[in-house]
């Protein structure tokens, strides 16, 4: 069944209305990230969801 030129209803465009209703409604979720210092967890991040969530982070000087 066809409401126009984008829009289908039925069980072939269920995933594609999830979509639609979590992104307008938002949702929740935890991510893990683990590995040593310096293997850039931050960085992997900070690309995944284009921001900066350490902006004021001091980063240690290292000692040698």
């Amino acid at each position: 069944v066809s409401l126009g030129d984008k829009e289908y209803v039925g069980f072939a465009a269920l995933p594609n209305q999830l979509h639609r209703k979590s992104v307008k409604k938002g949702f929740d979720f935890t991510l893990m990230v683990a590995g040593e210092s310096g293997l850039g967890k931050s960085t992997l991040i900070n690309s995944l969801f284009l921001t900066n969530l350490y902006e004021d982070r001091q980063i240690p000087e290292a000692s040698g």
